[in-house]
């Protein structure tokens, strides 16, 4: 087995197609086949489902990707230290959120002088489980709904993850400033409120309707999302320029609280939930635990 068909196999993997892989491989799709058998023949099992169009992971192929991603990350952080010294990398991902943005900007110019390196990614809930699963980031920070928190830990903990909670917030609706809601006295809405308004959300992410066990419970579903994006940039343009609102907790950055004054929601006695997800049972880098620290020191008093 060698580093090569390692690379082809996640390539494979992540295309569901030889010949799709083929092209981000600058290879020829025989080429990758046969790279991918001679892989399977020396581990003494089959990786991949041939389908009609396409391949699939059989469940030990499930089981090799996961030590395939760590294995080739670990080889290019060797590269890199080896290429730039004894540079830090940490490798984040998140769910795009103006205030989290602030902190990481202040977190850099603090610890400027120890050279860390950064890579950030946003992403939906279960997008950053998975990247924390395959080692693809050191550490993933996202927000979820109490009523969601059971069925969110069963998915950590079958990919060997763990959570752990940082500060728990109420549910806010942010109306758009061209809303009516801005206009009316109200101190406090309730779900009724929201079937005529469209909303701008940064995900409609698969977590969000987990552990709903009562037909009239919330349902993000029945919100009217009219936007999606991951650019909190264009979610406070949005906000301050047209009709949309937005659903999420009251941890929001000033510009955005400027821009809309948030109003607690009533979703059957919900909060929001900001935490952590790494892998279980391993101790994180010091550079980790040094910006968990930090983000703690920000949060505001419970």
């Amino acid at each position: 087995m060698d580093l090569k068909q390692l690379q082809y196999f996640i390539a494979c993997a992540q295309t569901g197609s030889f010949s799709d892989a083929a092209k981000i491989l600058y290879s020829t799709q025989p080429s990758v086949s046969k790279v991918i058998k001679s892989l399977e023949d020396n581990l003494g099992m089959q990786l991949f489902e041939r389908l009609p169009r396409g391949i699939r992971l059989t469940v030990q192929g499930q089981k090799v990707y996961h030590y395939a991603c760590k294995i080739t990350n670990e080889v290019e952080l060797l590269e890199n230290m080896s290429s730039s010294g004894m540079t830090k990398w940490l490798r984040i991902s998140f769910n795009p959120s103006s205030w989290f943005a602030d902190q990481f900007v202040e977190f850099y110019n603090e610890t400027y002088d120890k050279n860390y390196h950064f890579q950030l990614t946003t992403a939906g809930v279960r997008n950053i489980m998975e990247r924390v699963r395959d080692y693809l980031d050191d550490i993933g920070f996202v927000y979820i709904l109490s009523h969601q928190k059971e069925n969110f830990l069963y998915e950590l903990a079958k990919n060997k993850l763990q959570f752990e909670a940082f500060y728990e917030t109420d549910v806010m609706l942010y109306p758009g400033k061209l809303t009516e809601l801005l206009s009316e006295d109200r101190s406090e809405l309730l779900l009724n409120d929201l079937k005529e308004m469209r909303f701008i959300q940064n995900y409609q992410d698969e977590f969000f309707d987990l552990g709903a066990a009562q037909d009239d419970s919330f349902q993000w579903k029945d919100l009217d999302i009219a936007v999606l994006t991951n650019s909190d940039y264009v979610m406070e343009k949005m906000l301050r320029n047209s009709r949309l609102s937005n659903v999420s907790g009251s941890y929001l950055s000033e510009d955005k609280k400027g821009a809309t004054p948030g109003m607690p929601l009533d979703i059957d006695g919900n909060k929001v939930i900001f935490g952590a997800v790494t892998h279980k049972g391993e101790i994180p880098d010091c550079s980790v635990g040094e910006f968990i620290e930090f983000l703690r020191s920000r949060l505001p008093k419970s």
